[in-house]
C-alpha cells in the first residue's frame, strides 16, 4: 500500500494555521458564528427562511469560506499538483474516475454491514438532513456537495491532515485522517447526544481510508478530488431521480 515515491508535503505554517484556525472553524466556530449571523439578519429584516433554506445557505457559504482559506494556504501545492496531474492525465482519469469510485462503494458496503451488525441504521443522521436539505433546494445542494464539499475535504483531510501525519507515520497517516474524516461527518450527531450515531463512523471512515489510499497511491490530490466529486454525484442522483 505504501508509496515510497510519495512526496507531498505539509509547510510548518500551513500545520500552524490549520491547528489553530481551520480546524476549530470547522468543527465548531464557523457553524455558530454563521448560525448567530443568520440569526441576527432574520430578525433585524424580518427575512422568511425555513429551516432546510437556511442550512443550504449555511453549508453553502460555510465551505466558500473554508475554500479560500484551504485555497491560499496550499495554491503553491495545488498549483504544482494540477501540472503534474496533467503529465499523467489518462491514469489519473482512470484512478479517479472508475477505480477511486468502486473503492469507495466496496468501502461503504463493508462500513454499512459493520453499521448494521452494530445496531446503527441504515442512513447517518448527516445523510438525511443532506437529502432533505436536497430534494428543497437542489441547486445549491448539488453545487456544494458535488463541487466544494469534495474540494475542502480533500485539501483540509488529505493535503494537510494526512500528507503531515505521513511525514512520521504512513500507517498512522491512514487511520488519523480516516478517523478525523469520519468523525467530521457524525459530529452533530454526536454533539447533540445521539451516541449511537458513532457507528456510523465505519462507512465515512472507510470511505476516508479509500481516498487517502488514492492519493498517496497517484501522488496527486486531484486524484481523491475527482474520486470524491463522482461519488457525490451519484449520491446526489439517486436522491433526486
Amino acid at each position: 500500500m505504501f508509496n515510497q515515491h510519495f512526496s507531498r508535503r505539509v509547510p510548518t505554517q500551513v500545520k500552524w494555521m490549520f491547528i489553530l484556525v481551520i480546524l476549530p472553524l470547522y468543527m465548531y466556530c464557523g457553524s455558530l458564528i454563521l448560525s448567530a449571523l443568520f440569526k441576527f439578519i432574520i430578525l433585524q429584516f424580518h427575512i422568511q427562511f425555513d429551516y432546510n433554506q437556511l442550512n443550504a445557505y449555511l453549508n453553502l457559504i460555510f465551505d466558500l469560506i473554508l475554500l479560500v482559506l484551504a485555497g491560499w494556504l496550499l495554491k503553491d501545492s495545488m498549483i504544482e499538483q494540477f501540472k503534474d496531474f496533467k503529465k499523467n492525465i489518462k491514469n489519473n482519469l482512470f484512478y479517479g474516475c472508475i477505480v477511486g469510485v468502486l473503492l469507495i462503494y466496496v468501502c461503504q458496503i463493508i462500513g454499512g454491514l459493520l453499521t448494521l451488525a452494530l445496531g446503527g441504521n441504515q442512513t447517518s443522521e448527516n445523510q438525511q438532513l443532506i437529502e432533505s436539505i436536497t430534494t428543497s433546494y437542489p441547486v445549491i445542494m448539488i453545487f456544494v456537495s458535488c463541487i466544494l464539499a469534495p474540494i475542502v475535504e480533500e485539501m483540509l483531510f488529505r493535503g494537510i491532515v494526512f500528507g503531515w501525519i505521513y511525514e512520521w507515520n504512513p500507517k498512522m497517516a491512514h487511520l488519523i485522517s480516516a478517523f478525523i474524516f469520519g468523525f467530521i461527518h457524525i459530529m452533530s450527531a454526536v454533539f447533540a447526544g445521539n451516541f449511537l450515531e458513532w457507528v456510523q463512523i465505519f462507512s465515512y471512515g472507510l470511505m476516508g481510508f479509500a481516498l487517502s489510499y488514492l492519493y498517496e497511491k497517484q501522488n496527486n490530490i486531484y486524484v481523491p478530488i475527482l474520486s470524491h466529486m463522482m461519488n457525490n454525484i451519484i449520491s446526489m442522483c439517486l436522491v433526486l431521480l
